[in-house]
């Protein structure tokens, strides 16, 4: 499973038939990522990526043992019904630092797998908090839920990405701006940035260039 891999470019295929990678996207909380990702693959019409979470017990090395299994079955599959559609050209992975101590052995196992570990300081909801505002002070996973009640009422009790989040493009550029604004060298898979920071944007990209813009 940990096997190194010889690295896959992120350029998209432009073959006549399939101009569309599949992408897989392994979440390691279980309900606010992943409704963040099948929120944007549904706005960008990105029928090819696959969203999943790990469930309980989680933490970053899981997460990122989870998708190379999920990887190599795809890869078994394709295989066995000589149909190389089945199989994920690309591997993301969505983390915290929280409080994990595995989270720098799923950065070694990833990036000697070609996966794309994506990585938010402390937690995901740094990244939906820049949709709304700026905030470059140092912070928590207790806080952050907190302050994202004055825009997502109710959101450090239910946790959970709302009708009305704003998905669009320029709320995207504005928490892509932010990100930066706290981090500039964290524009990267598979790195740890300072508190704050989260490169998700990465993946949302990654997204949109596999769908088509609305």
């Amino acid at each position: 499973m940990s096997r190194g891999r010889t690295p896959q470019s992120l350029t998209r295929k432009t073959n006549t038939k399939t101009t569309r990678n599949r992408l897989l996207i392994v979440c390691e909380g279980e309900v606010t990522e992943v409704e963040y990702f099948e929120g944007i693959t549904r706005l960008y019409r990105a029928p090819t990526v696959k969203v999943e979470c790990v469930g309980k017990g989680r933490d970053p090395l899981k997460t990122v043992n989870h998708a190379l299994r999920l990887r190599e079955n795809s890869e078994k599959a394709a295989r066995s019904k000589r149909d190389s559609f089945l199989k994920i050209d690309h591997v993301w992975c969505v983390v915290d630092v929280d409080d994990h101590t595995t989270l720098d052995g799923a950065l070694r196992l990833a990036k000697r797998n070609d996966v794309h570990l994506i990585v938010s300081n402390p937690c995901f909801e740094i990244w939906l908090l820049w949709h709304y505002q700026d905030f470059a002070s140092q912070t928590n996973r207790f806080d952050l839920p907190k302050k994202l009640d004055g825009h997502i009422p109710g959101y450090s009790k239910k946790k959970a990405i709302p009708t009305g989040f704003p998905f669009g493009e320029a709320e995207h550029s504005a928490a892509k701006k932010r990100a930066l604004c706290c981090d500039p060298q964290h524009d990267a898979p598979c790195r740890q940035g300072r508190n704050p920071s989260s490169n998700v944007w990465l993946a949302v990209e990654a997204v949109r260039g596999e769908g088509r813009k609305p």
